[in-house]
């Protein structure tokens, strides 16, 4: 081929290739596409986000916690304490078991109560609970070897007063002087929580002493 030779290009090759119209039915499909696409992904972030756990994201803004107010932590502690306190023995007696008294009652108090448990047959019993509150007077009668309780209180009932019989004649005594101690530290509002089962136990004997017993 020579070179001075001139090759005419096609006028199709300047023409620039003309944009093909598409229809309002291949737009709406794209749309469609699209809005497919975005729900599709939303759903998937969605769902990664419910399977962890909420309040390790945000534990103060969606989750937030709510700090216990004083008032209700000093109640726990002192129903607590209560509790605790209601399961210290200051004293315990059982009656002697005799011919005449096959099932042997129990005297047991604690820093809140006194429990009378009388035994009426096998497996049957008369279980009294007294406040300390609640009692007004505590006498015992003694004798060589034996001694009996008998405990008076301010409670309307059928009875207002229980005695226990068939006491060794020390556990009478000891019973009567704890009570009577109780009795007298709660009627002049002294506060005895703080105190140890050993103190407590010391001064209520103190306050229920009488000379001669």
């Amino acid at each position: 081929m020579d070179d001075n030779e001139i090759i005419e290009r096609p006028d199709s090759w300047d023409e620039q290739p003309k944009k093909r119209q598409v229809s309002p039915y291949e737009m709406l499909i794209r749309q469609s596409r699209k809005m497919g696409a975005t729900a599709t992904k939303t759903y998937d972030v969605t769902r990664q986000f419910l399977k962890q756990d909420v309040n390790t994201l945000y534990p103060q803004q969606i989750l937030p916690t709510k700090k216990p107010s004083t008032n209700s932590q000093k109640t726990t502690k002192k129903l607590n304490r209560i509790v605790k306190q209601s399961h210290e023995m200051l004293a315990f007696a059982q009656t002697v078991i005799l011919p005449n008294n096959l099932f042997p009652d129990t005297v047991v108090v604690d820093r809140n109560k006194i429990t009378i448990n009388k035994k009426t047959f096998f497996w049957s019993s008369n279980v009294i609970s007294l406040r300390i509150e609640d009692i007004l007077n505590v006498t015992c009668s003694i004798g060589p070897l034996f001694g009996s309780l008998t405990v008076s209180t301010r409670v309307m009932n059928s009875t207002d007063h229980y005695e226990v019989n068939y006491l060794w004649r020390a556990d009478a005594t000891n019973l009567k002087q704890i009570i009577q101690g109780y009795m007298i530290a709660v009627h002049n509002d002294l506060d005895l929580s703080h105190l140890t089962k050993e103190e407590i136990t010391e001064k209520l004997h103190e306050l229920g002493h009488e000379p001669g017993t």
